[in-house]
């Protein structure tokens, strides 16, 4: 490999690894992708325009957070936003953060507190990480990580109101989870696919992606994706993806599909308290989460 190659592989391992050091304690993974893999598996209206990565070779991680992100990072953020006396509600909680993030684009909802613990976290990390590395990488390395765009799960394009990035395609082509359809991947598809991880099966959630439009790297070994679903690559048995893709279109919310191919004693998936706020309608979730800060609600699923 040339030693030029060899510097741009070096580059975004140890970007990866700062990354890594800054969000896995909280509960989430990345993997790394080439945007021309995205693209080439996606229709024209879903692909990652040239603006945002103007090469086939710039640089983009999937981030995904595990089931246990619930308690080692929101739960943390829930109880941290209602510290100060001023606080009486969700809703003005949340209102608080938005001055700390000016300049910021796709900021969530005002009603999406799981979506704000996320965005934060990222935001911080990928704070940290440029931070970090402004000190440690000479400044002809330290351009290519500038300016870097974490693209969330939730952004839509305006009038199309498209996704910015097919999240199960960017976890597919990054090899953090297998995307199963009934047809070969293709993004622009209408019909419904999911995605499942060799250990979370489908316990986990895909957050984004972040893009580096001045990181280059065409030597990244490019993975392949590997499913909690026997025997974990294809060809795989067409009753099992039947039975997988019939779950988690018509029977979503009683999780069996999530559980293919995971050990029945697997302890890989959502806690009892993170259920409880799954499976509660959107509109009634402040009223849960603010009955959890102000109460012992919590305390019968933390010690379930």
């Amino acid at each position: 490999m040339p030693d030029n190659e060899h510097s741009q592989l070096n580059l975004v391992n140890r970007t990866i690894q700062c990354l890594r050091g800054q969000l896995c304690p909280f509960g989430f993974e990345l993997a790394p992708f080439l945007v021309g893999w995205y693209n080439d598996i996606v229709s024209a209206r879903l692909k990652i325009d040239t603006v945002t990565a103007p090469f086939d070779d710039c640089v983009a991680l999937c981030i995904i957070s595990a089931p246990h992100m619930f308690e080692d990072s929101f739960l943390h953020h829930l109880f941290g936003w209602f510290k100060g006396d001023e606080v009486t509600s969700l809703a003005n909680a949340l209102k608080s953060i938005k001055p700390n993030l000016n300049g910021c684009v796709a900021l969530p909802g005002p009603n999406d507190p799981l979506d704000w613990s996320v965005f934060l976290r990222i935001h911080d990390a990928t704070k940290a990480l440029l931070g970090d590395l402004k000190v440690q990488l000479p400044p002809e390395d330290y351009q290519k990580l500038t300016p870097l765009r974490f693209i969330p799960d939730y952004a839509m394009k305006p009038v199309v109101r498209l996704p910015y990035i097919h999240v199960q395609c960017a976890g597919h082509v990054s090899g953090i989870a297998y995307f199963h359809r009934d047809d070969p991947i293709h993004g622009g598809s209408s019909t419904a696919g999911c995605s499942l991880h060799p250990r979370f099966g489908g316990w986990f959630g895909f957050r984004g992606a972040i893009v580096f439009p001045n990181l280059r790297c065409p030597t990244l070994p490019r993975p392949v994706p590997v499913s909690s679903l026997p025997p974990g690559h294809p060809p795989f048995p067409p009753e099992s993806v039947t039975l997988l893709l019939d779950s988690y279109r018509k029977r979503w919310r009683e999780n069996e599909w999530r559980n293919l191919g995971l050990p029945k004693d697997s302890t890989n998936t959502y806690s009892p308290a993170a259920r409880c706020f799954f499976n509660t309608p959107p509109e009634k979730r402040a009223a849960l989460l603010e009955g959890w800060v102000r109460g012992a609600d919590l305390l019968s699923f933390t010690d379930t």
